[in-house]
């Protein structure tokens, strides 16, 4: 596999909280978890999904009788995607006059790829930084191991974001390519985050132990959703699982709706709007408890 390619949601230059220094963050298609405040719902499928934005739309109907799916129609003055027939061929894309359709993701190499992170290649060099791969769950794809390398080919650092619900094979390809991983903690409670997520934590907290035992630089982070993890009983017994893995590195994440515009563009409520956004000064509290327990805490990034 000389050249593996990926389905690339994003490339992000010039990022700052994925790692040490400026960094590039190349975002993967696929996740196995469903977390219902994921801020990247796009990429939770394995493959591209169509998006479409109402707010570009001006419903002329241009675009249906392209789709050799019939996926497409217009109802009432509006234009409706049926997600059960739609394959994301793309092939209604270049009809609409208001740019209101795209794919989630474009099928990259890793060649692809390393161009635009190499633009950067500089300031990594100045200030630390390298690649960054997150998602999704970049661990998903296959070959990821390749791209990592040649980053370090290049004298870049590199870290990878995982939520470590996976097996610890497609960890270990990928061990002696990485600096640094990130990874979600979300809950403590077995039956909440299965129920929630999705995840398996004897997996996550067997996995986050056989990093460790490697003697590989682990980052712990847990995003604080209101109503379910942000009391600080909660957060205590999490700060506890993570001091157990011999883990000290901790980030805090606070709730945000940053992504609620994504749900309606896949045709999917957006179940969260209710809830508050956080700030910084609401979780410091929970930061100090963290570090009254011996964790390194630090709140966003």
């Amino acid at each position: 596999m000389d050249n593996p390619k990926f389905f690339v949601t994003s490339i992000e230059r010039g990022a700052y909280h994925d790692g040490p220094g400026l960094r590039t963050v190349v975002f993967f298609q696929g996740c196995p978890l469903h977390c219902a405040w994921c801020c990247n719902p796009e990429t939770q499928p394995y493959r591209p999904v169509l998006l479409h934005d109402d707010k570009r739309c001006v419903a002329c109907g241009g675009c249906v009788p392209h789709c050799p799916q019939q996926a497409l129609s217009l109802r009432e003055g509006r234009l409706h995607v049926d997600r059960s027939r739609c394959v994301a061929c793309g092939r209604c894309v270049p009809f609409c006059p208001g740019g209101a359709y795209s794919l989630s993701s474009e099928f990259l190499s890793s060649e692809e790829i390393l161009a635009v992170v190499l633009k950067d290649v500089d300031y990594y060099h100045a200030t630390g930084g390298g690649l960054t791969l997150s998602g999704g769950e970049p661990l998903c794809q296959r070959g990821v191991e390749v791209l990592l390398s040649r980053a370090k080919q290049a004298n870049l650092t590199t870290c990878v974001e995982t939520t470590a619900a996976l097996p610890y094979k497609a960890l270990e390809r990928v061990l002696p390519y990485v600096d640094d991983f990130y990874v979600d903690l979300k809950h403590s409670d077995r039956d909440i985050l299965l129920r929630e997520t999705g995840a398996d934590l004897d997996l996550v907290t067997s996995n986050i132990g056989k990093l460790i035992d490697n003697g590989t630089a682990v980052t712990l982070r847990t995003a604080v959703i209101p109503g379910y993890n942000d009391d600080l009983p909660t957060l205590r017994r999490i700060f506890h699982l993570a001091l157990s893995l011999s883990v000290t590195t901790y980030v805090l994440l606070p709730f945000h709706q940053l992504g609620r515009a994504k749900y309606a563009k896949l045709g999917r409520p957006y179940t969260l709007e209710h809830l508050k956004t956080l700030t910084p000064e609401d979780v410091s509290e929970a930061a100090s408890l963290g570090r009254q327990m011996g964790l390194d805490v630090r709140i966003g990034g």
